[in-house]
């Protein structure tokens, strides 16, 4: 396997960094079963195969590293580590459930399906994995399939507020903003910061691809919806140092009608227009 040398950088509690190597081609095999789980009619049965206990260590090894690559947003470095590690051990269904998230993180939306759907014929009540195939089938432009694997995801554990935000984005994009709205507010009353924090990936950005600009923005909508006037603020505001110029499109999305009469409201949207037009927002940006 051809291998390059790369220089990394440590996440939280991580050791001082080190040479890493990166490889450019994935195990001919796993690729072939990928390849395989996303073809139509190939069979998804799932084989599970002995494992020495000196390779579960070392694939946990790996997917320690994946993780950490993965939360410094070198997707491509985890993607590696995880297929490693699932080469190790094919029997785990967390390994392929983040060897799908990798996968999404880089835009192989069908790729991250079949790795989705490996981890749950390993384990069927892995309710993270079966709302991370819905987002893959909503970052493939499938609402319909990720609505159902969402709904599922929510059956098998409730109380996971990613799983509502997700069934409720795709209520909004399906022109039903009514559910949406009841899903965003099921989602923030269990987890209120759940949008603040990095690590809290929904559908909105499945993928990785879409602008800070954009995600502000959409932030912005759900947390007017949820009627939390500071934040939707705050997000417009990061919205707008990152690029966001459309006011108009503030004006007129429904989602802020219900805060539209709030003074703080007023005050930002009477800036918003000479904060859109300023070469550098930041500087006149209130603190």
């Amino acid at each position: 396997m051809k291998e390059t040398l790369e220089r990394v950088f440590p996440g939280p509690g991580e050791p001082p960094a080190v040479p890493r190597r990166r490889a450019t081609v994935a195990p001919a095999w796993i690729m072939a079963l990928i390849a395989c789980m996303a073809a139509a009619g190939c069979s998804p049965r799932i084989v599970r195969v002995p494992v020495s206990g000196e390779d579960m260590v070392r694939a946990n090894h790996l997917v320690r590293e994946g993780n950490g690559a993965y939360s410094d947003g070198d997707y491509y470095y985890a993607l590696i580590r995880y297929l490693k590690a699932a080469e190790l051990n094919p029997n785990s269904d967390y390994i392929s459930n983040r060897l799908g998230m990798a996968y999404l993180q880089l835009d192989y939306y069908d790729r991250a399906i079949a790795a989705f759907e490996r981890s749950i014929a390993l384990n069927s009540k892995y309710a993270f994995s079966v709302n991370n195939l819905g987002s893959a089938h909503f970052a493939g432009g499938n609402f319909k399939k990720a609505e159902k694997f969402f709904k599922k995801a929510i059956k098998m554990k409730n109380d996971e507020a990613s799983f509502h935000l997700n069934l409720g984005t795709v209520y909004f994009e399906k022109k039903k903003p009514e559910k949406a709205l009841e899903e965003w507010q099921r989602g923030l009353a269990l987890d209120p910061d759940i949008l603040s924090r990095d690590d809290s990936i929904t559908v909105a950005i499945a993928g990785g691809g879409i602008p800070p600009k954009d995600r502000n923005y959409f932030m912005a909508r759900i947390y007017a919806a949820a009627g939390d006037i500071p934040r939707t603020i705050e997000s417009l505001k990061n919205a707008l140092m990152n690029g966001f110029h459309d006011i108009e499109r503030i004006e007129n999305s429904p989602e802020f009608d219900s805060i539209r009469g709030d003074a703080r409201f007023v005050e930002f949207m009477e800036d918003a227009s000479v904060w859109a037009g300023a070469d550098y927002p930041e500087a006149v940006l209130p603190q």
